[in-house]
């Protein structure tokens, strides 16, 4: 008996073969000893390969299958330990070289290089935990206005040999639910004395512990080299004011201070409420609202904006609106909590927030105005509870404009992508599927570059009448574009389950193209039509990231169920009428796709009819 090596590829494997056959061949010793001699060089390639020194290419390109041939039994050069696997498929011997191709392996290491954490300064020596795992790190919830300056405190805390700092920035309404429960975080940098005070009382942070490290200042900005009004009372003759979200410090401060100099009632149905005082600035630095009311620190930081003027003091009573630091009570570095604090509030502390722009607090650091003050905080506005009724009736009205404009286009682009092959389909398609993938808020920022006053398109619809940021408009633009992929995708199945073999009857009958689309084509592939119609309906009651760049969080105007919930997630009092929402938005998902559903079965079981026949 000899054995027969044969090289067999299984997918991305490849495998050796090795089986008994009959008795050998009178082959000469010339033609066994270049058979053996190519074969021990393969081998020797697919070993090599096995221990990483060479390529998976040239091992494929040498086992490409290959008439078998009888070769006498020769001991395999893999051995066990080895990156080689012996199974048994059949009662045969089977080795499996079980090494990624060279793409796969580029992906894998670039997975793990990116996944590494970064490298620890030079002068930096990392505090390991006391059980020898991983470097301590101190992990500060902060307002999104100290993004600029705490880094700098960080860097001057590390060097004095502190423990490395991690941030995390957002609204402080945003952060101090996250801290209530259970965020692994070990400081909180608040904005506000009111939300400092909600989570005293709440026990996330030591009554007394806070402390003031910074003030600050509201300012009017406008983008540079626009014409600014002179006092609040111009903002009523721009149009649009941006403001930060009703809960958010910053907008709240800039309600209270518009109150103060009796303008309030003027503007308040032109506000514009952005996520936090950043997306705001951001607004007004693109030039798509003609003014806002932020921090000074940040005005200064931006340059594509101007201050105008600034607002009076607009924290509680008419203070000073000042920063709280204090460590969390769940830290998990209590005493490098305490400390990181204690050197923000310091004087190293207060001379890196003086270069950034920051006032030094009056009095000097000590407890919070929480325990200075028996009286309650600062109270939100009363406009702070998002309707729940013009919520959900702004949903419906969006949902329904976007599913009925999107009609007449993924009718289109289903029956072309369906019944046409035309070179560029494979980008059409791509294209239309796109949004799918794509992030929302990716999604929106396109939208607003696109369709922004800033773009020549956006000017031309605005001078038109239709302008799109911020309105009524841009909501149902930002519904329809992130929920045409379903719709295309479920009419384009409906027009591919339609047998051809109807139009071409049709077409022998001579009735024309255009006819039999109406007549034959479109009510066969109607249910499936309006199923996409409804998959697409709720994809639209849904819709958030697009929504809040492109058409803003405006009350009675872009206010849907989802910026609803989110702007009542920032309302320690909005608890109820959160729930209210969510039901509302569940119940009319869980009917769309109810919908959905009873139309697909709809349409399958019409296709077994018609296939049984």
């Amino acid at each position: 008996m000899v054995h027969v090596a044969e090289r067999v590829e299984l997918g991305l494997r490849t495998v050796v073969r090795v089986s008994a056959t009959g008795p050998p061949s009178d082959e000469g010793g010339a033609m066994r000893g270049n058979i053996a001699e190519r074969r021990a060089r393969a081998r020797w390639r697919l070993a090599a390969a096995l221990r990483g020194r060479i390529t998976w290419r040239p091992v494929i390109s040498r086992l490409r299958p290959a008439p078998t041939r009888p070769l006498r039994a020769a001991p395999s050069p893999l051995r066990a330990g080895t990156a080689g696997e012996r199974a048994v498929l059949g009662g045969a011997a089977v080795r499996r070289a079980a090494v990624p191709r060279g793409v796969l392996a580029r992906a894998v290491l670039a997975v793990s290089a990116l996944w590494a954490p970064p490298a620890a300064p030079a002068h930096a020596q990392d505090v390991r935990s006391p059980g020898g795992g991983e470097p301590e790190t101190l992990v500060v919830l902060a307002a999104s206005s100290l993004t600029d300056v705490l880094p700098r405190l960080a860097s001057a805390w590390r060097a004095r040999g502190g423990l490395p700092v991690r941030f995390s920035f957002d609204a402080t309404s945003r952060l101090a639910p996250q801290a209530t429960q259970g965020a692994r975080a070990d400081v909180f940098f608040a904005a506000d004395e009111a939300w400092m005070r909600w989570l005293e009382e709440r026990r996330a942070v030591e009554s007394g512990a806070a402390r003031a490290v910074a003030g600050n200042e509201l300012v009017v900005v406008v983008p540079s080299g626009r014409d600014a009004p002179g006092d609040a009372a111009g903002l009523a003759a721009l149009g649009r004011v941006a403001l930060a979200g009703e809960n958010v410090p910053a907008g709240r401060y800039a309600y209270e201070a518009l109150v103060r100099v009796g303008v309030w009632g003027a503007v308040e149905g032109l506000v514009v409420r952005g996520g936090s005082v950043r997306a705001v600035l951001e607004w007004v630095a693109r030039g798509e609202v003609p003014a806002g009311i932020v921090y000074r620190t940040d005005a200064v930081a931006e340059d594509a904006v101007s201050v105008a003027f600034a607002l009076p003091a607009a924290g509680s009573a008419g203070a000073e609106i000042r920063y709280w630091a204090a460590p969390l009570t769940s830290a998990p570095h209590p005493a490098g909590a305490r400390d990181f604090v204690s050197f923000v509030a310091g004087p190293e502390g207060s001379a890196v927030f003086a270069a950034a722009g920051f006032r030094v607090p009056g009095p000097p650091p000590g407890t919070s105005g929480a325990a200075q003050a028996g009286g309650p905080g600062p109270a939100p506005p009363s406009g702070a509870v998002p309707s729940p009724a013009s919520a959900v009736r702004i949903s419906l009205l969006v949902a329904l404009i976007a599913t009925v404009a999107g009609l007449a286009p993924a009718v289109a682009l289903g029956w072309l992508l369906a019944r046409h092959d035309f070179p560029g389909k494979t980008l059409l398609s791509t294209a239309v599927l796109a949004p799918l993938v794509i992030p929302p808020v990716v999604t929106g920022f396109l939208l607003l570059t696109a369709l922004g006053t800033q773009s020549p398109l956006g000017r031309l619809l605005a001078q038109l009448g239709l302008p799109v940021p911020f309105t009524l408009v841009g909501a149902t633009v930002a519904a329809l574009v992130v929920g045409l992929p379903l719709y295309v995708i479920s009419i384009r199945g409906a027009f591919e389950a339609v047998d051809p073999l109807y139009e071409e009857l049709s077409w022998t009958l001579g009735v024309p193209p255009r006819r039999t689309f109406v007549r034959v084509s479109l009510p066969l592939a109607l249910p499936g039509i309006v199923a996409g119609a409804v998959l697409a309906f709720a994809r639209a009651l849904g819709e958030f990231g697009a929504t809040v760049v492109l058409a803003g969080n405006v009350e009675g105007s872009t206010r849907t169920i989802a910026l609803a919930v989110y702007t009542l997630l920032e309302s320690p009092s909005g608890r109820e009428t959160t729930w209210v929402l969510v039901g509302a938005s569940v119940g009319l998902s869980l009917l769309a796709l109810l919908g959905f559903e009873r139309l697909s079965r709809r349409q399958r079981r019409r296709l077994e009819d018609r296939h049984a026949r």
